[in-house]
């Protein structure tokens, strides 16, 4: 049985070295090349959510306000992970983010991944003008209704992973 768990983050920012934080986690779960699962987890961050970032993901202060911060969330999230390979478009980025926080709290860092922008990168069939993950899915006819939120952008890259993984 071939498991995946696809992940995205929205964050206030680009770097958690300067104090950004994860305001939400989107899960799509692929189990033997099928989508089974497909969620999202809003976070409440320590710090104010910058206005663009608001204006990107739609995601305020209000909507976060009453949710569990990233030390209640991140050690269940590791554990549900367990050894499952991740898969992300643009994965660097993700995995900045969930493995310093995950350093801070003392817990394995996530190192088996699959990375989509990687893939289309070094596809030569793929003809799209970048790599971004809208082009990816206009190009490939993948719908992702809610872009920058966490579980449209899991699910788009859940079915680009299934529409690439065996091309070139």
């Amino acid at each position: 049985m071939k498991e995946y768990i696809v992940v995205d983050l929205e964050t206030t920012g680009l770097d958690p070295n300067k104090g950004c934080e994860i305001i939400e986690i989107g899960i799509t779960e692929i189990v033997d090349y099928k989508i089974i699962r497909n969620y999202s987890r809003l976070i409440k961050p320590k710090s104010h959510i910058p206005y663009h970032i608001t204006q990107i993901t739609n995601i305020d202060d209000g909507m976060v306000k009453n949710e569990e911060g990233i030390g209640e969330v991140l050690p269940r999230f590791r554990k549900y992970i367990g050894d499952k390979t991740i898969i992300a478009h643009n994965a660097k980025f993700d995995l900045k983010f969930l493995n310093f926080y995950l350093k801070e709290m003392n817990l394995p860092p996530i190192e088996n991944y699959i990375c989509t922008l990687e893939m289309l990168k070094k596809m030569k069939s793929y003809k799209g003008k970048n790599k971004k993950l809208e082009t990816a899915c206009a190009y490939y006819d993948i719908e992702n209704k809610n872009a920058h939120r966490a579980d449209s952008d899991t699910l788009a890259t859940a079915q680009l992973f299934l529409v690439i993984k065996d091309e070139d």
